[in-house]
């Protein structure tokens, strides 16, 4: 076991009423996070079929990303499709694989959980052991809407790619980082942009599985982008430099990220934007993607200000064959805190990680707890309610890694010593809990 109390607490807000620093996190998130609509599905009663009840599950909680168009690489919206997918859909949610939601239930209670309940997998099971009938297609419910361009209206500026990038037909897994000048002016009486939205807008759903954004005021990124030919450069875990935030991320049907009136975060000076974009092209032609940022600024008066707190190890190395070692850090809480949302972040190795609060009453909260680790699937975790966390409050984050020739996601055969980094072979060890605090 390796342990590492490396603790960094980013704010993101006003610090004062003339100053404000973003160092709000960008969001590690892979896959689709977004919330099902409101009202759950009401499953008709009498024999199980594809049009009674089969379809208002998966229009629940599967066709934000399984329908035409979108990044999944199948459609449930129709009976044919599903039918011929039944028995690896029946597979994957028994497995708890499908829907994607890997934080273990019964620890905090989280917005938009994805989870089946054991309920709708008989169903799925009941249905497939019936013979998977199609059952009466005026049976089917009305379609499901999804929303389209800008959904918070008109963005107040526009941040983009600088020039399209093409990706060649076939291909998958191509991270690319563009960097993005923010040219934005900021009012007189601040030093930084104020904002209280962010929206991503993907210009090619074909192809763009998710994004993510980071700042950059060091210039690395700049370095990074000077080096390949073409726009952007490569990146994988990261964006290749310690990042001071983000102004949110995208995956198919993710809510914008924008903060509760009131409350403030912005973009400090000088800073460019970092935009991560996940692709993957199956097709036979090549595609091309232009995607954006809109930001809608902030106005007074501010009570609360974004905050972040951020526990990263560095400096670690996972010896070759180890199947199960352990990285913990740690990170304290200078103010009192309310928590809205929580992620962690490894790469491949990673088994397992936990984030958990330890007030200094004694009080044990697990925020956060993963015991199935998928790279693929890297969520942001919206709290249902804020949960207050008092100053002096320590976030540990401990990160299990398998180092094995056992772990078939091991990309070094055979294995050898892992060391933190920015690569694709290297590994991490971050958590971050995003809230809100009172003082300016």
């Amino acid at each position: 076991m390796s342990r590492y109390h490396m603790a960094t607490q980013d704010q993101a807000g006003v610090s004062g009423p003339r100053r404000l620093s973003l160092l709000l996190s960008a969001l590690l998130v892979s896959g689709c996070v977004a919330q099902p609509p409101s009202t759950p599905p009401v499953y008709t009663d009498g024999p199980v079929t594809f049009s009674n009840q089969v379809a208002r599950l998966f229009q629940h909680h599967c066709q934000t990303c399984h329908r035409p168009g979108e990044v999944a690489p199948f459609s449930l919206v129709g009976y044919e499709d599903t039918h011929l997918r039944r028995q690896k859909i029946l597979k994957q949610v028994r497995e708890r694989k499908m829907p994607p939601w890997p934080a273990a239930p019964g620890l905090v209670e989280f917005d938009g959980v994805r989870r089946l309940s054991e309920a709708e997998i008989d169903l799925i099971a009941r249905w497939l052991e019936a013979g998977a009938p199609e059952g009466d297609p005026k049976d089917l419910p009305a379609p499901r809407k999804f929303p389209t361009g800008w959904r918070l209206g008109t963005p107040d500026a526009v941040l983009a790619m600088q020039e399209p990038f093409t990706v060649p037909a076939r291909t998958s897994d191509i991270y690319r980082c563009f960097v993005i000048p923010v040219r934005i002016a900021s009012p007189a009486h601040y030093q930084s942009i104020l904002i209280r939205a962010s929206e991503v807008l993907p210009g090619n759903r074909k192809v763009v599985h998710h994004v993510q954004t980071f700042i950059d005021t060091t210039g690395t990124s700049l370095e990074l982008d000077r080096k390949e030919p073409g726009p952007g450069y490569t990146c994988f875990g990261g964006a290749g430099f310690q990042s001071t935030g983000g102004l949110g991320g995208w995956v198919p049907g993710m809510t914008p990220a924008e903060v509760a009136p009131g409350v403030a975060w912005g973009i400090p000076p000088g800073a460019h934007l970092v935009m991560q974009v996940h692709y993957n092209n199956p097709g036979d032609t090549p595609e091309t993607d232009l995607t954006r940022i809109g930001i809608h600024f902030a106005h007074g008066p501010f009570h609360r200000r974004a905050h972040r707190v951020q526990a990263s190890a560095w400096g670690f190395w996972i010896p070759a064959g180890a199947e199960r070692h352990v990285v913990t850090t740690a990170a304290s809480l200078r103010e009192d805190l309310e928590a809205t949302s929580v992620f962690a972040h490894m790469h491949l190795i990673g088994r397992a990680v936990k984030i958990t609060a330890h007030e200094t009453d004694g009080t044990k909260r697990v925020l956060l707890s993963i015991d199935r680790w998928d790279f693929d699937w890297q969520l942001r975790y919206d709290l249902k309610r804020p949960v207050p966390l008092p100053s002096g409050t320590v976030i540990e984050v401990e990160c299990v890694y398998d180092n094995s020739a056992g772990n078939d996601r091991n990309p070094s055969r055979p294995p050898r010593d892992v060391r933190s980094g920015f690569e694709t072979t290297d590994e991490m060890c971050k958590g971050v809990v995003l809230g809100t605090v009172r003082r300016f």
